[in-house]
């Protein structure tokens, strides 16, 4: 006598699909943030190389400048100006790529910033006059470093050069002006170096003064002098923390 032998349909039930289903939510929310943060830590360090960059530029136009870096107010007193169109912050960037050395303007957004819209500029300086800028480069633009201007070579390897905007004068990053909010920044020095600065106790005081002593606040970092107008100053475009598209003067350290 042959007995029949009933077959369990192929596929999954109910319970086990529902199973399935519960793994891998769990799974997701367990990767997810993971991947979240690699990536934004793989775009720090991107940002990192992009402020860099800049700083060797900068340094490279101190060399065939008597060792002076970007200065923006000497920039704009010459007649005619090497480079013209906006406001001193642009100029910073706009004498690299008027001499060919940085034109790239990539360099100066950085894709975690919530204020960077994603959209790049095609170009610094016009194409058609280098001694312009482009409007593309300075209309409703905010960009992702605020930059000192008027430091020599000479001035020593603890200064800032550039950093991360958002930067306050007790040394944390502004929740709302900041590319990384309140998680800190970069900052660039003159000697090379390129330091991520996280909001803490400890780093908001790891600056040289310019009476030696360590703090907190970068524009006490710069060097002072009772000469007013030639100390350095710091430009950004606003939302900014400690600069201005003016430029926010160098202070004594107390």
């Amino acid at each position: 006598m042959v007995r029949s032998s009933r077959r369990r349909p192929a596929g999954f039930t109910l319970i086990e699909l529902l199973t399935v289903i519960a793994i891998i939510g769990i799974l997701a929310a367990l990767i997810f943030p993971t991947v979240g943060k690699v990536r934004e830590t793989a775009q720090r360090t991107v940002d990192a190389n992009n402020l860099r960059e800049i700083v060797k530029a900068a340094q490279i136009y101190a060399a065939d400048n008597n060792d002076r870096l970007p200065d923006p107010q000497q920039i704009a007193a010459q007649n005619p100006a090497p480079v013209a169109g906006g406001a001193g912050v642009f100029l910073w960037a706009g004498i690299l790529a008027q001499r060919g050395i940085l034109s790239d303007p990539t360099f100066y957004f950085a894709k975690n910033d919530p204020l960077f819209d994603g959209a790049y500029p095609a170009a610094i300086v016009t194409p058609e006059n280098r001694a312009v800028l482009d409007p593309g480069f300075t209309t409703n633009r905010v960009l992702a470093f605020e930059f000192v201007g008027g430091l020599r070579m000479s001035d020593g390897p603890n200064v800032p050069v550039a950093f991360t905007r958002g930067l306050l004068p007790g040394g944390t990053w502004s929740a709302e002006r900041g590319v990384y909010r309140d998680a800190g920044g970069h900052i660039a020095f003159l000697g090379g170096n390129v330091q991520f600065y996280p909001n803490t106790a400890e780093a908001a005081n790891q600056l040289t003064l310019n009476n030696g002593r360590k703090g907190s606040s970068l524009l006490q970092a710069l060097p002072y002098s009772s000469n007013a107008a030639s100390n350095p100053r710091v430009y950004a475009t606003p939302p900014a923390g400690l600069g201005s598209p003016s430029g926010t003067p160098a202070e004594r350290a107390t």
